[in-house]
């Protein structure tokens, strides 16, 4: 799920298509139902012509069917892909994470999809055999985490709300302290990492830290940030650097180059980098789980704090070790 682009979801599609021809053939319908299933099909990924490279070219019998597939990108391709590779709009499938008005006529024939109708297209549809069916619910758990499908299942309860605010504050007041080895301050409350904004499933506190000599000699300007993504029915609670200039590119440049020894930390589970742009530390299962246990707000505090302070003094202990 770390592999969050538009290529990554191709990649892992035509892999299922090839791997599990249940699958195959559900995704071939699901755009075109009157696909001949029984000709011999071949499915290309990015084959080019005439400067054109469409996600999946289908080879099926003597015809072509093609398909593109998008999550937010909105540079669409009709009139382009089809004049190409010289096939109908109906044999033109597009897929995206949002809807597409077809009220214009020079669209009305292309294949319209969402990545949310595939979702609950293949849910309602899944195959009996059981090796199958766990491939194809491994997939469409990915492309529900990919995608952003929010799909609520469970009664919503506010009761546990209050618990998001105080979390708020405690992060606040981590946030803002002199310690030994460094100090930090509070950027900006209800935000997210690299941003003033805090967004839709998870929320959190950026944070200035200084480092005080000689823990680290050279002067570094960083901003982090730690919160909590709510955005499925298990919380991660997090600490994040932007690898960017002006927020968290030189924390990234002091644990760089030790890339080869990050492991699991007393506190975290092994960092790494998501989407190649934020540097991401998570708490553990076992401290998340002490945690929930907990009936101590006290210890609960001490958990939160003793994962910060080991984030933040990683660089050093890349070094020593």
């Amino acid at each position: 799920m770390r592999l969050r682009k538009e290529n990554n979801l191709s990649d892992f599609t035509w892999a299922m298509c090839e791997t599990c021809y249940s699958f195959r053939d559900a995704f071939l319908l699901f755009f075109f139902d009157k696909i001949d299933l029984d000709a011999d099909i071949t499915i290309e990924r990015e084959e080019s012509t005439d400067g054109s490279r469409p996600d999946f070219v289908i080879h099926c019998g003597e015809s072509i069917y093609i398909i593109e597939n998008k999550i937010n990108d909105t540079n669409q391709h009709f009139g382009q892909y089809d004049e190409a590779f010289d096939v109908d709009p109906s044999q033109f499938g597009y897929i995206t994470n949002y809807k597409i008005l077809n009220k214009d006529v020079k669209i009305k024939a292309y294949q319209l999809r969402t990545w949310e109708q595939l979702y609950d297209k293949f849910m309602d549809n899944l195959p009996e055999d059981e090796k199958e069916k766990e491939l194809w619910l491994g997939y469409l758990e990915y492309i529900k985490s990919v995608c952003n499908l929010v799909k609520i299942e469970k009664p919503m309860r506010l009761d546990g709300i209050y618990s998001l605010y105080c979390l708020m504050e405690i992060f606040e007041k981590l946030s803002d302290r002199d310690d030994t080895n460094f100090e930090l301050s509070i950027y900006s409350s209800n935000s997210f990492c690299g941003s003033k904004a805090s967004r839709n499933g998870f929320t959190g506190v950026n944070f200035e830290v200084k480092y005080k000599a000689p823990l680290v000699k050279q002067k570094c300007e960083i901003w982090g940030w730690i919160g909590i993504y709510y955005n499925s029915t298990e919380p991660c609670i997090a600490i994040e650097f932007k690898n960017t200039q002006g927020w968290g590119k030189d924390f990234c440049d002091l644990v760089l180059p030790y890339k080869s020894k990050w492991s699991d930390g007393s506190t975290f589970l092994k960092p790494y980098f998501e989407e190649k742009e934020f540097l991401t530390f998570e708490l553990s299962e076992e401290l998340h789980q002490k945690f929930e246990k907990s009936q101590d707000v006290a210890e609960q505090e001490k958990i939160l704090k003793q994962f910060m302070d080991e984030v933040l003094l990683y660089p050093n202990a890349l070094k020593q070790g």
